[in-house]
């Protein structure tokens, strides 16, 4: 008998429970004419009035969006020379030219309360490309030290050109890619992108002398955890080597005696970037942990929060100061330190932003028909403006109402018998 119970196959047989039988306790509603006329009527109760409610909010909402800064000075723009051009900065003739700096008129429409969110936006960059959203480095974003460039991620390592952001500096050759000091940081296709406009609002009478400066501030446009703990610049001075969009910061003007937009840092600030020069390996310049240059820079950390959409807007500044209807404003726009409009007026030098011998390149996105623009906007419960949320719930709100109507129509006109029993025969009794 052992013998026969051991050669039994055991049994496939799921274990009776619940579970397994499925047989777990559920709610199955009989969906009759009551229910469904119900739930139809609540849903779009309920609809209407939130959207009505999301486009009143939304119609509250103030957005102001200037020319488009990629045409030509006359259409409203920056570019005084070869504007249909798709290359700049290559030496050629033929070069598009932008005024740097350069302003632009904005009008107000309405009375903007503060805060007022300055944003800049851009169209066909993409943003999603698969290459392009992996080409980075989280572990050196994060400030982790000692990378080489054989230690950075895989799509931060293709390529030999290093004005491309990859993670080896080829100016020398065929570097040694296991030495620290060739490492590009941060590497990769979307830190070398970076945008890198800048951009002040002012307040200018009917002549274009400026008036005022509204209070503008750039702290907390980031996300608060990508401030916290994914980016910060490494403690062993590594960030910013061999890479353009930091030059700048990487320069302290002998024992930090000048910011990067050569302003005179505080007591504070000169003797934090002094003990980053003697504690790190390398001189960090400006690009030290805490400094809030480089890698934490909000302007950086929002650019590197990708896209998903070819034209998007990306959060540039917050307006502290309530912008008046029917006031004049213009928007100044510059790229690099040097061509900051405060800084030329401080050393004498007279670009009013119109002032064609005050010229250059802003960032290009004329290389792939792109645009450019500066959006102002108030927000609400809601967030910014966005007619499209209450159009849809109106509409679906509107769709449950009128079906409910429908069904409760041909309810009340033709009902359904659920009594189960079957209709009389007509003919007499059956046998």
């Amino acid at each position: 008998m052992a013998g026969k119970a051991e050669n039994e196959e055991k049994s496939k047989r799921p274990a009776d429970t619940a579970f397994k039988q499925q047989n777990l306790k559920a709610w199955r509603p009989i969906l009759t004419p009551k229910t469904v006329i119900l739930t139809f009527f609540i849903v779009g109760i309920l609809f209407v009035p939130i959207g009505a409610a999301v486009l009143v909010t939304s119609s509250n909402i103030v957005e102001i969006e200037s020319s488009n800064y990629v045409k030509a000075k006359s259409d409203g723009g920056c570019c005084i020379a070869n504007c249909d051009s798709v290359t700049s900065g290559t030496g050629s003739p033929n070069d598009r030219v932008d005024l740097n700096p350069c302003f632009i008129d904005i009008e107000i429409t309405e009375d903007m309360e503060p805060p007022t969110y300055m944003y800049y936006k851009l169209t066909q960059f993409y943003q999603n490309h698969r290459m392009y959203v992996k080409s980075r480095d989280d572990a050196q974003l994060s400030g982790t030290s000692g990378l080489t460039p054989d230690d950075t991620e895989e799509y931060c390592r293709v390529g030999t050109d290093s004005f491309v952001g990859w993670a080896a500096s080829q100016d020398s050759g065929d570097p040694d890619t296991s030495n620290i000091s060739n490492v590009v940081s941060p590497c990769g296709l979307i830190a070398y992108s970076y945008f890198n406009d800048s951009f002040r609002l002012i307040e200018v009478d009917k002549n274009g002398s400026q008036i005022s400066v509204p209070k503008q501030t750039s702290e907390d446009i980031s996300w608060k955890s990508d401030r916290d703990v994914k980016f910060k610049n490494a403690g062993d001075g590594s960030t910013g080597n061999n890479f353009l969009g930091f030059q700048y910061e990487k320069i302290t003007n002998g024992n930090c005696e000048r910011l990067p937009n050569f302003t005179i840092p505080s007591p504070s600030e000169r003797d934090a970037c002094l003990r980053a020069k003697n504690d790190s390996a390398m001189d960090p310049g400006w690009c030290f942990p805490g400094s809030g240059y480089c890698m934490e820079d909000e302007h950086f950390i929002v650019w590197m929060r990708t896209a998903g959409l070819p034209t998007f807007r990306k959060l540039y500044a917050k307006i502290d100061t309530k912008l008046e209807k029917d006031s004049h404003y213009r928007v100044q726009i510059w790229n690099g330190y040097s061509n900051d409009p405060v800084w030329l007026e401080s050393q004498g030098v007279g670009c009013s932003g119109t002032d064609a011998s005050c010229n250059g390149t802003l960032y290009p996105v004329h290389t792939f028909h792109g645009d450019k623009y500066v959006v102002l906007s108030t927000t609400a419960w809601i967030g910014g403006k966005n007619q499209f949320l209450g159009i849809a719930y109106v509409v679906v709100g509107a769709i449950c109402l009128a079906l409910a109507l429908a069904f409760f129509i041909k309810d009340r006109v033709s009902p359904r018998d659920f009594t189960g029993k079957p209709h009389a025969n007509k003919g007499g009794d059956d046998k």
